[in-house]
């Protein structure tokens, strides 16, 4: 990744979630599935050639899954003001406690590579961007995400706003639609700031949507409501 710049950003609390139920999903609560726990222990230890969107989609289906909540917004602002104000040590401190509790949050894993890198663990670095790589090229196949058809399948916002501003877009509007499938999805009007090119991206919600609706289910209200 050394020809990318790593960078950093709260960005803007993006609204306008589509209200669905889907079905297939574990409640809140469900003991985690082996592959998760399998596939989380190996990345844990150093393995980054695990299925990304394998180790993603298991998650969604564990009781660790708790998307969209406002604790993410409120570590990446701590994150980014130890970062920009050179408090490293402090940094990687907040990013290793995200981590803990929100261990595939891109951005926890985004702001681990500048920490470690600032404070000379090069080891720690490499391996945080190899997550960063690895996350990032999970959300998107070469297929998806340019058409109702082919949506890009995302576990949260964070992971929506992760691939928007590693892309280099700007958002110039977003909605609501319903992909095929009856998926309920996000749309974002984007503009790409090197050339200028815009897009429109599809991105399918249903699971965080369906996390929403088994919470509701059991009267128990998820973290961002």
């Amino acid at each position: 990744m050394s020809q990318r710049r790593v960078r950093f950003a709260t960005g803007r609390l993006l609204t306008g979630l589509v209200c669905a139920l889907t079905a297939g999903l574990v409640q809140a609560g469900d003991v985690p599935s082996p592959d998760y726990a399998t596939l989380k222990a190996r990345l844990a230890a150093g393995d980054t050639t695990v299925d990304f969107r394998a180790l993603r989609f298991a998650h969604a289906a564990s009781a660790e899954y708790l998307p969209n909540s406002p604790d993410s917004l409120v570590r990446r602002k701590l994150v980014q003001d130890a970062l920009e104000a050179g408090r490293f040590a402090e940094a990687a401190t907040l990013l290793e406690k995200w981590l803990a509790a929100d261990f595939l949050n891109p951005f926890a894993h985004l702001g681990a590579v500048r920490a470690y890198r600032e404070l000379g663990n090069e080891d720690k670095a490499k391996f945080h961007d190899a997550v960063v790589d690895g996350l990032f090229a999970s959300i998107c196949a070469r297929d998806e995400g340019l058409s109702e058809d082919r949506p890009c399948p995302v576990l949260s916002i964070d992971e929506q706003h992760f691939f928007l501003v590693m892309n280099g877009f700007t958002v110039q509007g977003e909605y609501g639609t319903d992909c095929s499938g009856q998926r309920p999805c996000q749309v974002y009007e984007v503009r790409k700031l090197n050339t200028n090119e815009a897009f429109t991206l599809y991105f399918d919600i249903s699971r965080p949507l369906a996390f929403r609706a088994a919470r509701h289910a059991a009267g128990t209200p998820a973290q961002n409501e």
